[in-house]
């Protein structure tokens, strides 16, 4: 135990008391994806750091992913749907339907006779948002004792191997994670938050057809943009310009406001990116590089449900020992970052 007095922002105490995780069974290879795209597989192996990814088959999507790691947490708290006063759905990609609320669904699947429901979309930081938002909702409302926040997302169904634009998104897997928020609760309290979002990044990351721009109409027939795109260039600039530097700096921010310092940090959850650009944030907060969990490896990236993923993993294996700090990181299209402090 760090003998650091811990500083929270606000009053409400809330910590992690369940953890749920869901991955399709369906598994694509590196070599798979690379043939597909016609590129040699040492770009998805080495420059990535993949091996396979996880794909949901026609029967899973955003829903039941979510739905089945909202019940593994609910167990691991020793709670049931009916204890729940508040659920939160995360995507960074598509629902199950346009125009619709999985929050609802979920709530009413489980059983939630009286809890409030709703949607939280920030890209791929969107969970470590919604675990603060529970907390701020906490403090507002003296009722809301239990809250669950599920990520969940079908990303392998917006990249297409065929397209070079989204080559650099090939490691885009399925899955979903979900935890139960409890107020009081003594474990994985979160103690504070950062955040910062760069608007001029956008239109960095999107796809063209389904909006209210270019909606899908009987005779529309320009299918390739309905796939997430990046420009290559455009996407390297933003890793050697911008990325690195807001990443680092919305940890040290939410470091200062946790009323301790960098050198008393134990261990970073994070959003899976590359392994060369995971390897510069490790060294940018001055963190030994097995101080992390790489789920990369096995199941690319989905998404939102990186950082609670890894931290479930963690969380099992014992690599979190109680009163230990831990860094909860996050990147999202927007382009924005986010970072929490934990009290494990």
């Amino acid at each position: 135990m760090k003998s650091a007095p811990d500083h929270r922002c606000g009053h409400v105490s809330f910590g992690i008391a369940g953890f749920g995780t869901y991955a399709p069974e369906k598994i694509v290879s590196a070599e798979t994806l690379a043939q597909e795209a016609n590129i040699p597989v040492e770009k998805l192996t080495i420059g990535i750091g993949m091996k396979h990814i996880h794909v949901a088959n026609d029967d899973e999507h955003p829903f039941t992913m979510g739905l089945s790691a909202a019940k593994d947490a609910l167990a691991d708290a020793g709670i049931k749907g009916e204890d729940l006063d508040l659920v939160i759905f995360v995507s960074g990609g598509d629902y199950d339907y346009r125009n619709w609320c999985p929050s609802s669904a979920v709530a009413h699947a489980l059983g939630c006779s009286h809890a409030y429901a709703f949607e939280v979309r920030n890209g791929c930081a969107g969970g470590n948002l919604a675990c603060n938002i529970a907390g701020g909702l906490m403090e507002r409302d003296a009722s809301i004792v239990n809250a669950l926040v599920i990520c969940a997302d079908t990303l392998s169904r917006i990249v297409s191997t065929k397209l070079e634009e989204c080559h650099p998104l090939l490691y885009f897997g399925d899955g979903a994670a979900a935890v139960v928020l409890k107020r009081d609760h003594p474990r994985y309290q979160f103690l504070s938050f950062a955040e910062h979002t760069d608007g001029a990044l956008g239109d960095l990351l999107k796809i063209e057809a389904g909006g209210t721009r270019l909606p899908i109409t009987p005779d529309f027939n320009d299918w390739d943009k309905c796939y997430a795109k990046v420009d290559p260039e455009k996407f390297a600039d933003l890793i050697n310009r911008v990325y690195l530097k807001e990443y680092v700096d919305v940890i040290k921010l939410a470091v200062s406001r946790s009323g301790h310092e960098m050198k008393d940090m134990d261990y970073i959850l994070m959003n899976q990116v590359k392994n060369s650009l995971r390897a510069h944030i490790l060294e940018g907060i001055e963190m030994p590089q097995d101080h992390t969990y790489v789920s990369l490896i096995e199941f690319g990236h989905i998404g939102p449900a990186d950082s609670l993923f890894t931290m479930a993993m963690a969380h099992r294996e014992g690599l979190l020992p109680e009163g230990n700090l831990a860094i909860l990181a996050t990147s999202g299209m927007g382009f924005s970052w986010a970072a929490s402090i934990i009290r494990c």
